[in-house]
Formats: structure tokens, C-alpha cells, sequence
């Protein structure tokens, strides 16, 4: 099996969701407000030396391009296909050995003879050295870990982690996450409310929970799209095994403090006639 060409996931009329639009044109209306508190931080912080030492730099037009960088670059990240090499190596990720790509075709090519719409192969993925089977997807990547190209479960969840690829999830999480910008977990008491306020969290708060949510529908959406390929009670087997007792009380789950539905649900969905 080839790697999909970058081209494949330019984002297309496919892609598109009223809802997911709305969201997050507000989402980067209120991050406005945090691009305006990094200008006039960024602005005094250019300012200063450029007075001192006589720069004759463009403090202004330097400022006002920094501070609306995370903007754009999410922008940009949610319009064409930003792969997710940082990521990968940012996880502790490998390229695929000869043989864990030999797996990875057969459970591919066994997910394409069920569905009968095309299913775009993932543009690049990698390995994660860990012995639980899992996988993610982030932007236009895909990782596995090593226990899963080991697993029965691995159909099963390379199908669920497809799905969140093919309809652009993966993309979308990470133009939220590129729209936030460091510091991104200040430590200094003094400076946490100046930090959030830069930083894009506190402009998140008014819409985390709708964030949320959102992102719970999408696992929901995942997983009735294994249901649709025949491997519901696997991909249930695999949740109870492997997801069950990661379930805690969580306070307002239902409001949103969880971008994951509870995993009972979840197997009673799948195991659903």
C-alpha cells in the first residue's frame, strides 16, 4: 500500500460541517482578543531595546506579525495538509519496520474490502514503542503503538483511528491546538494571568465545553463506522479490555470536561443491533 499524496487531504467540500465551522469561527474571534494582549506585551517588549540602542526597527508591524501568527499558522493547519512530524518525534515515534508495514497493508486491505466508499490511506504513520495497543491520530499522521500491530483488537481500532483521519478530525484538533502559543503551562504564580491571557487558554474557556462535546460526537461517529464494517464486538472486546478501568468519576462529564464519551456507553453503542 502507498502513502496517500499530501494533495489527498487539502480540505474539500467533504470535509465541511456547519457545526464545526461555527465553532471554530468563534473560537478564532476570541483568540483575537489574546493576538491583541501578545501585541502590546510583544510591543513594549520591542519597544524598550529599540529606544535604547536606536534599532529603527518596525516595532509595530514586528509585533502585530507575532502575535497573530498562532491565527494563521491554525488557519493554515485546518486548510492544507500539515503533516505532523514535530509530533511524531515530539511522542518518541518511529518509521514502520518492513515487517510492522507487511501488518499494517493486510489490516488496511482488510478495512477497504468492507467499506465500499474509498478510504484514503493515512499520508504517513508511525510507531509508538509501548506494549498496550493503541492508536492516534493527529493532523494528517497516524500512530500505532507496537502491541496493537501484535493484537487481534488491530482491525478494529486501525479502523476507528481511520475514520477520525479520513474525515479531518485529526486536522482539526490540531489547528486548536496550533492556535494556542507558549507559554502553555506557566509555573510562575505572578504571571499566570498575563500568560493565560496571551497564551489562547482563557480565550478557550467560553467554548472548551462545546469543544468538548463536539469531539465526543466525533468518537461516537468513529465508532458506529467500525459498527458499519462488522467489527463492533471487536472493537467493544477491545474497549473493555483496554479503556473499561480508565473510566473515573469525573465531575460535569456531561458537560463537557471529557473530549471522550464513558467507555460503558460506548460498548452498549457498538453492541447495539
Amino acid at each position: 500500500m502507498s502513502a496517500a499524496r499530501t494533495s489527498a487531504y487539502v480540505i474539500g467540500p467533504e470535509d465541511l460541517n456547519p457545526r464545526w465551522i461555527l465553532l471554530y469561527a468563534v473560537t478564532w474571534l476570541l483568540q483575537c482578543s489574546s493576538a491583541a494582549a501578545r501585541y502590546f506585551v510583544l510591543y513594549a517588549i520591542i519597544w524598550v531595546p529599540d529606544k535604547i540602542e536606536y534599532l529603527a526597527l518596525p516595532v509595530k508591524d514586528l509585533a502585530l506579525v507575532i502575535a497573530t501568527a498562532p491565527l494563521w499558522i491554525s488557519l493554515a493547519t485546518l486548510v492544507f495538509p500539515w503533516g505532523g512530524r514535530l509530533w511524531e518525534q515530539q511522542e518518541g515515534a518511529r518509521t514502520p519496520s518492513e515487517r510492522e508495514q507487511a501488518v499494517f497493508d493486510f489490516a488496511f486491505a482488510e478495512l477497504t474490502e468492507k467499506d465500499p466508499l474509498p478510504l484514503r490511506s493515512p499520508h504517513r504513520w508511525c510507531v509508538l514503542d509501548e506494549p498496550e495497543p493503541n492508536g492516534c491520530v493527529y493532523a494528517i499522521t497516524l500512530m500505532l503503538t507496537r502491541g496493537l500491530l501484535d493484537s487481534p483488537f488491530g482491525s478494529a481500532v486501525l479502523g476507528h483511528e481511520m475514520e477520525h483521519l479520513n474525515s479531518g478530525d485529526g486536522r482539526l484538533l490540531a489547528a486548536l491546538y496550533r492556535i494556542l502559543c507558549w507559554p502553555r503551562n506557566p509555573s510562575r504564580p505572578a504571571l499566570v494571568p498575563l500568560a493565560l491571557a496571551c497564551n489562547g487558554q482563557a480565550a478557550m474557556l467560553p467554548v472548551k465545553a462545546a469543544w468538548s462535546m463536539y469531539f465526543r460526537t466525533r468518537e461516537m461517529n468513529a465508532d458506529n463506522y467500525v459498527k458499519r464494517l462488522g467489527l463492533g464486538p471487536t472493537f467493544a472486546a477491545y474497549l473493555e479490555t483496554y479503556a473499561l478501568e480508565g473510566d473515573r468519576p469525573t465531575r460535569f462529564k456531561m458537560f463537557g470536561d471529557s473530549s471522550h464519551p464513558w467507555t460503558e456507553h460506548r460498548i452498549e453503542n457498538l453492541l447495539a443491533a
